[in-house]
């Protein structure tokens, strides 16, 4: 057979079985086209999620994968949309309603939200915003972020959350003379969920059990009072609080990272500061139970397709590939190995603790001058006025913080022999007993124990309380003597002389402020506001010493 017809037969057969295959190839992509069809016939949906900033970037790459997956649910083409919100912003909002959700100021509503920790869940449960119970995604310890001069010290005195706040108060504590205390900045900015975690630490440890879960009634005692009023303050007398961000105390302090600088310390997880690439702050992981900021997957209420979806989603991040890209980001996604971890604050303790942090309750030392003479016996409100003024005192004593110094004298006319004054408790340091009375104790049954005398030497009891809480004043702290009286001065000593004699003993270096307290009407009025003027203090009157407005005074000046 010639060549030619055997070219063309072949040529034929070609192009028929392209023609075929072209047939066939147009019959499976048109029956694809209507197998999706079908499976989409509700349409599209768009699952949103809120993720916090520190994980939202591996949580938009693992979006974009699952999207390729071109995921189907109940019928309907679903694809994800990852927003990088706060997630105090997403927490606030949650709180007022999920239904109130402010699409214009935060994007449209969730279906699914990744917040920084289970602390910022907490706050919503008994909102109706959760759909089933949420669960860890992944996870990043709280650590400090500090030089490394300061990381070490903290290391090598094997130091506690709870130590925190002795390094606070204390210049010496670090054992780093020119570094002074620890400054520990508290940025409470939007996304600081580290600095939440953190205090919740300090505090649990300072109560003792930091695995368990604090109350408010334990976030609001006067022992986790004490000692958030102390972290809130450096031993440089600078406030610790601000309202930055982590992010942005974090590059305040690797930008100034030496000595003199205002601060040594910022509460970061561990992922945040590998994030930065710094090269001169350390992570530090005080010893104890841990702090975690596990960043649960939380399904929000919603139509039956949001949260199939979101479940979907959260399902194939937790694949073995979803995995692997968390912890490239710097996340641990397996069960890590801590001794303990810190449960997380709920919603009201983490705001009582920070109100506490804002509006610290400075130690002081006060030495309270109280009027035992004859007119205190006067009864208003079915008691006397020494009565209510002993019960007013008491609440005072059981509020103040540890760290303040209190002392009581009373006063009247000979009442420590030919003196009209007694120092009924010797003015120190709450925790420091007398005998073996602890002071708060000593405090209440001393003044229990008073009763009204005859006249009263004010102005002479004043000029010796005055030279003693000179004599005995303590750097960093208001120092004052809290005077409480009813009545005008009996003594021989006239007022220019205690106001000179008060202005000879004023030391600038040492300032004490004479607070006074007057009970109804007093002829010697403007003579005590001479006196309060001449140091620095103030006078306050109230109209009978069962007024509530008796202890708000006193709760100023003491507390």
């Amino acid at each position: 057979m010639a060549a030619g017809p055997v070219v063309v037969v072949i040529t034929i057969a070609v192009l028929v079985a392209a023609v075929f295959g072209w047939f066939q190839l147009r019959d499976r992509i048109s029956d694809q086209g209507v197998e999706a069809a079908d499976k989409c016939v509700e349409g599209s949906a768009v699952l949103t999620v809120a993720a916090d900033p520190d994980i939202s970037g591996p949580v938009e790459q693992l979006a974009a994968r699952f999207d390729a997956t071109a995921p189907v649910v109940r019928d309907h083409c679903v694809t994800v949309q990852v927003r990088a919100t706060a997630s105090d912003a997403v927490r606030t909002a949650l709180s007022a309603g999920i239904d109130t959700w402010d699409a214009g100021a935060l994007g449209p509503r969730p279906g699914l939200w990744i917040p920084q920790s289970s602390a910022d869940v907490e706050a919503v449960t008994d909102r109706g915003a959760v759909d089933g119970t949420p669960r860890s995604l992944a996870s990043s310890p709280v650590v400090l972020a500090a030089p490394t001069a300061v990381a070490d010290a903290v290391n090598a005195a094997g130091s506690s959350w709870a130590d925190l706040v002795r390094l606070q108060r204390d210049p010496q504590a670090l054992g780093l003379s020119e570094w002074g205390g620890l400054r520990l900045a508290v940025p409470t900015g939007s996304d600081t969920g580290a600095t939440t975690l953190a205090v919740a630490a300090i505090a649990a440890g300072v109560r003792g059990d930091p695995t368990e879960a604090l109350t408010v009634e334990q976030a609001s005692s006067r022992e986790l009072v004490s000692a958030m009023s102390e972290l809130a303050v450096t031993d440089t007398g600078a406030a610790a609080l601000s309202t930055s961000t982590t992010y942005d105390a974090l590059a305040i302090l690797e930008n100034a990272p030496g000595p003199d600088a205002p601060f040594h310390a910022v509460p970061v997880t561990e992922q945040q500061l590998a994030s930065t690439d710094s090269s001169t702050l350390t992570a530090v992981r005080p010893q104890g139970a841990t702090p975690i900021a596990d960043h649960p997957a939380v399904v929000l209420s919603g139509d039956e397709t949001s949260t199939r979806a979101a479940a979907a989603f959260v399902d194939f991040i937790r694949q073995p590939e979803g995995a692997q890209t968390l912890r490239d980001a710097g996340f641990g996604v397996d069960e890590a190995e801590y001794n303990g971890v810190v449960a997380p604050p709920s919603g009201p303790v983490s705001d009582a603790l920070l109100a506490v942090l804002r509006n610290p309750v400075l130690p002081r030392r006060a030495t309270v001058l109280l009027d035992v003479s004859e007119s205190m016996g006067t009864t208003e409100g079915g008691a006397t006025r020494l009565q209510n003024t002993v019960r007013a005192l008491n609440e005072q004593f059981q509020r103040v913080p540890d760290a303040t110094e209190l002392g009581l004298w009373s006063f009247s006319e000979d009442l420590d022999r030919a003196l009209p004054y007694r120092i009924d408790v010797p003015t120190g340091p709450m925790t420091v007993p007398i005998g073996t009375t602890p002071r708060r104790a000593a405090l209440d049954s001393t003044a229990a124990s008073l009763t009204p005398a005859t006249g009263s030497f004010t102005y002479a009891s004043v000029l010796v309380a005055y030279l003693d809480a000179v004599a005995g004043y303590v750097p960093g702290r208001d120092n004052s003597v809290v005077l409480i009286t009813d009545g005008p001065d009996d003594s021989s000593l006239s007022e220019e002389e205690l106001l000179a004699d008060l202005t000879s003993a004023a030391d600038p270096a040492r300032p004490v402020a004479v607070n006074i307290v007057r009970i109804g009407d007093n002829p010697d009025a403007s003579s005590f506001a001479d006196i309060a003027a001449r140091t620095g203090g103030t006078v306050d009157a109230v109209p009978t010493s069962d007024s509530p407005d008796l202890i708000d005074r006193l709760g100023k000046l003491l507390y």
